[in-house]
């Protein structure tokens, strides 16, 4: 699975990484990075993180 970050939709409230730390973080410049690698171990935390995004963000692709 893959997590996509609409950027234009982001406001960086920092949910995501509160949610599950392992997948999402803020980077200095306010950007929500990805880590693709733990996404499929956290997958129950990252589709947690999605439906808890305040500006709806973030989806899932195979």
């Amino acid at each position: 699975m893959k997590v996509n970050v609409d950027r234009d939709m982001c406001c960086a409230s920092g949910m995501c990484e509160s949610v599950v730390s392992e997948v999402f973080t803020i980077a200095d410049s306010g950007e929500v990075q990805v880590n693709d690698a733990a996404v499929d171990a956290n997958i129950d935390k990252v589709r947690r993180a999605i439906i808890e995004c305040p500006t709806q963000a973030l989806s899932l692709s195979e």
